[in-house]
């Protein structure tokens, strides 16, 4: 597809509005369209956010300590170079990102829509380096900015898993409570910590002393939060469940091939997805068959036609305008193996010879 004309206006008006309105926004961003705009967007970002850091590099107030006065301007200038190249990486690193969590709630397994999610909320990007310069004045006023930055963030991909890539929303609610909680754990340890390493500085004037006492004070706080380290832990092995479930192979026994001669190698359920949405006017059905048991589909005018065979017979469903959401349902039941499947359309016997489409 081609890449959409790059407007500049439309990226100042679609940036505030990702900040002001993110459930707004996503529910009306655009999946399509190429991979040139969220590129200029990353680009854009970047460049801002890298023009923050080179400026707080030159008055030193980054919170940068030891050699920075002297060599500031050498630094800031590669960190402005960096965060332009940081940018273009993490759009494209944070678009799989996204991808697993979209798929593991159930949504959007389009690479390119995932992406564009990412260049929406790369707006923050240039904020977060604004923000930094309070490093360098307070760091505790620095990481509480940092803290509301990242909880705003995660609001913004809960509402882009909703809205743009149509995922579950419990899921999502659970995956962004995770996230949420991850990082304000993290935030807490780091506010407590500081908090003592100062109080002792103070004190104490003795290095190792600090140490000791540090060691001390973080043992106390991980028996404080070992409860709800547990949780997180639990939480975080479901998700990594849930990820190899998603793309773990379902067996050497199932083979899917297309109108256009494509066979899938690796079938698993995003595998089958991907290959059911695939279909168009130029790549008209899909089979999937497990020795001599199969379900296939056809894209009719106005939705898809289902044949299945297994050991009851040869089945063609009664409706040819069957919905893509259930046709995927059917697949992902047959792959598993079940039988409710046949449940959700009504079928009639079929009266001729019984042949896979493509044969």
């Amino acid at each position: 597809m081609s890449n959409e004309k790059f407007s500049l206006q439309k990226f100042i008006e679609d940036s505030k509005s990702a900040i002001l309105n993110p459930k707004e926004h996503f529910a009306t961003l655009s999946t399509t369209g190429g991979f040139g705009e969220p590129v200029i967007k990353a680009v854009i970002y970047g460049f801002i956010a890298g023009v923050f850091v080179l400026l707080w590099s030159l008055l030193n107030i980054s919170g940068g300590t030891g050699l920075g006065s002297l060599f500031g301007g050498a630094v800031g200038i590669m960190a402005f170079i960096g965060s332009i190249i940081g940018a273009l990486i993490g759009l494209f690193i944070g678009g799989v990102i996204v991808l697993i969590i979209s798929a593991i709630c159930s949504g959007s397994n389009d690479y390119e829509a995932n992406v564009r999610v990412v260049a929406a909320m790369m707006v923050l990007t240039p904020i977060n380096a604004f923000l930094n310069v309070f490093n360098g004045i307070s760091p505790v006023l620095g990481n509480i900015f940092g803290l509301i930055v990242n909880l705003y963030g995660l609001w913004m991909l809960y509402h882009a898993l909703n809205q743009t890539l149509k995922a579950k929303e419990e899921t999502s609610k659970i995956i962004a409570l995770v996230l949420g909680a991850l990082v304000l754990l993290f935030a807490i340890i780091g506010f407590g910590t500081r908090k003592k390493l100062n109080r002792w500085e103070k004190k104490f004037g003795d290095y190792e002393k600090i140490t000791e006492e540090y060691g001390k004070a973080a043992m106390k706080m991980a028996e404080n939060y070992e409860e709800m380290a547990k949780e997180i832990t639990e939480k975080s092995k479901e998700m990594a469940d849930e990820i190899e479930k998603e793309y773990s192979d379902a067996g050497s026994d199932f083979e899917l091939t297309m109108e256009n001669g494509e066979s899938v190698k690796k079938i698993n359920e995003i595998s089958v997805t991907a290959a059911l949405k695939s279909l168009g006017s130029d790549n008209n059905f899909a089979v999937l068959c497990k020795s001599d048991f199969f379900i296939q589909t056809a894209l009719e005018e106005n939705g898809y036609v289902v044949e299945y065979n297994d050991d009851s017979g040869y089945y063609r469903s009664v409706e040819s305008d069957i919905p893509y959401k259930k046709v995927v349902a059917m697949f992902m039941g047959f792959l598993n193996e079940e039988t409710s499947w046949k449940e959700i359309v009504e079928w009639e016997a079929a009266t001729w010879t019984v042949a896979k489409w493509g044969e």
